[in-house]
């Protein structure tokens, strides 16, 4: 057996569905053997977009993603979606072809040293040059990405060791439940149990671990009658018509979920999977845990007491630690907490043109309830993560903490690979779309269903309003010219369509109704409606 067909067999054995890149001389062995080995490729307009696709497709199911691509050139197109992905602390494993071992040295075309490149990005990183190496680096490289934190991990593979024969059988599949164990001490619950029921007032704050433990949250905080805030990456995970929920905290806070927060009611705060990070916390505000008992839990050790100082903190998987909290902590024989307020206070019209705010508040009716957004990177996302409802059996998806423009564009086909049951929105910006916008194209040549969402304001609109907050002065160069991209998709053979007043919404339900491909829905705004930004600007002051 040739080595590029085994390791496609070690892949396929370890329950890897696609294969997300672009094909190169350096890595052919590895694409010809596709032919042999059911496993599916993805063929992306960039590596970029590539790495992208295969980091939402990891940190969305938690499943094993794959990206194969040149070293060199493609490794460096890759990079911002590696770093995404460690950002993220989703599972991928890139596999990089490598220039033949006798032209090393010698100036070849495309020889560079991508083990180096991307060890600040990855859990690991090496280059192969022996064949005996191969297979052992392989499950090794799996087993790391795999163990809790996850994240990504890099193999460059010189094209001559790919071409190589392997002798002998292939190992058996690693055991990946057993891997991705993390099981709490049973002294650090029973105290997290017992500062709970010291506390009559308190506040759950719920991150993106807390994906896939809906019923049970609800269930912990209607046990204790604590009310939940959910950071930028765990908006979803509560359902937003959930009595207790306050909605998004950190930046672009919902209004109750900050009145909250800011108040001198919660006595404690039980943080579940989240790192604690800038957006989560509003520039790392003391204001979230001051004067209050602190109790963390998370999978990631490191994450622990990294911010702010705990009373307890519990090493473990919510899978655990829900279950016994809920058994230990004690239940309210009435309901303790009232919300006095609406999410949000009442929309003002305070700018011309298109409201943002009213087009995300009507989006529930007008998108099947179960859709799974996924969020850009722009002055858009502020309006996104304090006013859009997702609903019960719906879902979001960001990476906030890395930021990177474009990353939800190609991370939509992403989601959709992982769970093509339910479908997928993508929020975008038009700065976003010109940046890494060519994927939708992918999405279009592999017919998946994703709906595109393009905040079009015809500018950089984070950087004028953040320029003119911070130096009180601008430059013309960050506006553009107009550039329709609905029509400019619509050459392509995608169908489009343009919102230009709130009476437009009423068409989306028929326009986004059996999907053969992706759709674009561009959202004309002028970029008047101030945003809720303040929290970042803010910080970059400090």
């Amino acid at each position: 057996m040739k080595m590029a067909e085994a390791i496609l067999k070690v892949l396929k054995a370890n329950e890897v569905e696609y294969l997300f890149g672009i094909p190169a001389g350096i890595i052919g062995p590895i694409y010809d053997s596709l032919i042999d080995v059911d496993i599916k490729p993805i063929i992306t307009k960039n590596e970029a977009g590539a790495a992208y696709m295969a980091a939402r497709y990891s940190s969305t199911s938690g499943k094993l993603s794959v990206c194969v691509g040149a070293g060199a050139v493609g490794v460096g197109n890759m990079m911002n979606g590696i770093a995404d992905a460690k950002r993220a602390k989703a599972p991928m494993l890139i596999i990089a072809g490598y220039i033949n071992r006798w032209q090393m040295g010698k100036g070849a075309i495309q020889e560079l040293d991508g083990e180096q490149m991307v060890k600040p990005v990855t859990k690991y990183s090496v280059t192969v040059m022996d064949e005996a190496d191969v297979i052992n680096e392989l499950v090794k490289a799996i087993r790391i990405a795999m163990t809790p934190p996850c994240g990504p991990v890099y193999l460059s593979i010189p094209i001559d060791v790919q071409r190589g024969e392997v002798h002998g059988s292939l190992p058996e599949p690693l055991n990946l439940a057993e891997i991705q164990a993390v099981i709490p001490a049973r002294e650090r619950l029973e105290r997290a149990s017992e500062l709970l029921n010291r506390s009559s007032d308190g506040l759950i704050m719920v991150g993106r671990g807390g994906r896939g433990f809906s019923s049970e949250i609800m269930q912990l905080s209607e046990r204790l009658q604590w009310p939940i805030i959910t950071t930028p990456a765990g908006k979803g995970v509560v359902p937003a018509d959930f009595a207790l929920n306050l909605g998004n905290y950190g930046f672009s806070s919902t209004d109750a979920a900050s009145e909250y927060v800011n108040s001198s009611r919660p006595s404690c705060i039980l943080v579940l999977g989240t790192s604690l990070g800038e957006a989560s916390t509003c520039n790392f505000n003391e204001v979230l845990v001051a004067g209050r008992t602190v109790i963390h839990v998370d999978r990631d050790p490191q994450e622990l007491g990294k911010v702010f100082k705990t009373d307890v903190s519990v090493q473990g998987d919510l899978k655990e630690v829900l279950p016994y909290l809920i058994q230990n902590s004690r239940s309210s024989s009435k309901a303790i907490y009232r919300r006095s307020m609406a999410l949000n206070e009442p929309y003002e019209r305070n700018h011309t043109g298109l409201s943002l705010r009213l087009f995300l508040e009507r989006l529930k009716s007008a998108m099947p309830s179960d859709t799974r957004y996924v969020c850009d990177i722009g002055e858009f996302t502020n309006f996104v993560l304090k006013y859009l409802e997702v609903p019960r059996g719906g879902d979001f998806e960001i990476n906030l903490d890395y930021g990177a423009m474009g990353s939800a564009i190609a991370g939509g086909a992403g989601l959709y690979a992982a769970d093509p049951s339910r479908p997928v929105a993508v929020f975008a910006g038009d700065g976003c779309f010109f940046m890494n916008g060519m994927d939708i194209l992918t999405a279009k040549e592999y017919r998946i269903p994703v709906v595109y969402f393009i905040i079009n304001n015809a500018m950089l609109s984070y950087v004028v309003r953040g320029q003119k907050f911070l130096y009180n002065r601008t430059i013309p160069d960050y506006k553009q010219e107009r550039i329709s991209i609905a029509e400019m998709m619509s050459v392509a053979g995608i169908r489009a369509m343009s919102v230009d007043r709130m009476e437009d919404v009423r068409n989306i339900p028929a326009f986004v109704k059996e999907l053969d491909g992706p759709c674009i829905i561009e959202v004309n705004t002028d970029g008047s409606e101030p945003a809720p930004i303040l929290d970042r600007l803010k910080a970059l002051m400090k």
